[in-house]
């Protein structure tokens, strides 16, 4: 008669050699899944920053059909003239509150606005430690406006009102850089004072709020802090244009004549980014 092993008796364990072998297995398919993993989380995180800069965009054309300019990084008129365009856009980024809040002399410090952060940082949302000038916590951005466009004999972080059939007129809107992501130091994800490059939108929209520089790098420990664009992600910067649309600027493109004569309203003979 021929005995049927129950699945549930006691058999032998596993070798040494067996296990070192399932093991030895286990950690191939890992290595094989990793930059996979990797690959998707880039590509989710460049998705998610391409919408804010859409957002941003949209913003930007907004503001413009109520006040008939465009939002500059400084010299904004009204009683926080010296605010960014960042803080001068919240009512358009669905920050009406927070707008009104600050305009009444009582900020909100503890804010994060989602559309300002690049998700691949996973940086500090808003300064905990002081700020420059006037001295208020607030939130971050990741953002920074293009200043080149807005430069003026009299105040170079923009004095010049500016609208958009000036662009239309001269580059082009679709051939203009507004906005892009600043580059930065990976030590710095986790600063908690807002100064200097990486000022919080209620400061007076110096460096830490703005761009003029033709330098493209990605972002890596111990570059320090400057006048650059960059980013996290592996393919270049991202850049929101005067048109509203959004594009990958690779790296390569740091420091040539193409990039640098996108940063200017008033250049006549534009270059086009690929």
């Amino acid at each position: 008669m021929v005995r049927i092993r129950s699945p549930f008796a006691r058999g032998r364990g596993f070798t040494l050699i067996e296990l070192l072998v399932v093991i030895a297995i286990i950690a191939i398919l890992i290595g094989l899944l990793l930059p996979a993993v990797q690959k998707v989380r880039e590509a989710a995180s460049r998705m998610s920053c391409s919408n804010n800069l859409k957002q941003i965009g949209i913003a930007v054309h907004s503001y413009h059909d109520a006040r008939n300019k465009m939002p500059l990084n400084g010299n904004n008129t009204g009683a926080y003239q010296d605010w960014c365009g960042w803080f001068q856009m919240l009512p358009y980024v669905e920050q009406d509150n927070a707008y009104r809040s600050a305009t009444q002399g009582s900020p909100v410090a503890a804010l994060a606005v989602k559309a300002y952060l690049c998700p691949g940082r996973s940086r500090a949302p808003y300064s905990t430690a002081g700020a420059n000038s006037p001295g208020w916590n607030g939130p971050f951005t990741d953002y920074k406006i293009n200043w080149n466009s807005w430069v003026n004999s009299t105040n170079n972080q923009g004095g010049t009102i500016i609208t958009m059939s000036n662009v239309t007129s001269n580059n082009g809107t679709s051939n203009t850089v507004y906005a892009g992501e600043g580059g930065m130091d990976t030590n710095e994800y986790q600063r908690n004072h807002a100064s200097n490059w990486e000022e919080n939108i209620y400061s007076g929209g110096y460096g830490g709020t703005g761009r003029g520089g033709t330098t493209i790098r990605r972002d890596t420990k111990g570059v320090g802090q400057g006048d650059y664009w960059g980013g996290p992600h592996t393919s270049g910067c991202l850049f929101v244009f005067c048109d509203g649309s959004v594009r990958n600027v690779g790296y390569q493109y740091s420091g040539t004549a193409q990039f640098q004569y996108s940063m200017y309203w008033n250049n006549t003979t534009p270059f086009t980014l690929n």
